[in-house]
């Protein structure tokens, strides 16, 4: 159901209906034509089916969702267990950390984004910020502003104070799947059916 990179651009990890999260290595191969190699080098075994994984951006923390509901936090050099954060009535469909690795970001099926704290796994703030399943959600570099995509054909630009929508975009005419942000946050892809 998932993938994510690593911070280091070494690997990445999936998520998978197997409840199961697979850590994977890149190898450069020594000769051009084969490109790379990939090295399944460990995996999580969670309760449930995995729908979204991502790494923290100072590669302390990877976060998992899963079909039960909630999201798990581990250590990434451990894969010990370190939070577990509920509170959506549907799955969380997509979930992204903030630049400094403080924050949590999750926006479920149930059209809610929740922004949770990573000291203690607090619910900072609960936003109903769509009238259908949030498919998408991820920090703006550098800020504590988002973006959020959902069945409803919409994208939105969420402020970081009072979390007030500042713009919707519908230039979609059916449900978005997916967005992609730039590096610098200067360009967003967005993904509809």
């Amino acid at each position: 159901w998932s993938i994510a990179m690593r911070p280091d651009r070494k690997g990445f990890a999936t998520g998978s209906a197997d409840k199961c999260i697979k850590f994977w290595e890149l190898k450069t191969s020594s000769t051009r034509a084969e490109g790379f190699k990939l090295k399944n080098i460990r995996s999580l075994q969670v309760a449930d089916d995995v729908l979204c994984v991502k790494y923290s951006p100072d590669g302390r923390f990877i976060a998992a969702s899963l079909l039960d509901l909630t999201v798990k936090v581990f250590f990434e050099d451990s894969l010990k267990f370190y939070l577990n954060l509920f509170g959506h009535k549907l799955p969380v469909m997509s979930l992204d950390f903030s630049h400094d690795s403080r924050l949590l970001i999750t926006a479920s099926a149930d059209k809610n984004v929740k922004i949770w704290g990573l000291d203690f796994g607090d619910c900072r703030k609960s936003v109903f910020a769509h009238q259908e399943a949030i498919t998408g959600v991820c920090f703006l570099p550098a800020t504590y502003q988002f973006m959020t995509c959902s069945k409803d054909g919409l994208v939105k630009y969420w402020t970081d104070d009072q979390y007030t929508m500042l713009q919707k975009l519908d230039g979609h005419k059916k449900e978005v799947w997916g967005m992609a942000l730039s590096s610098r946050g200067e360009t967003l892809v967005t993904a509809a059916s």
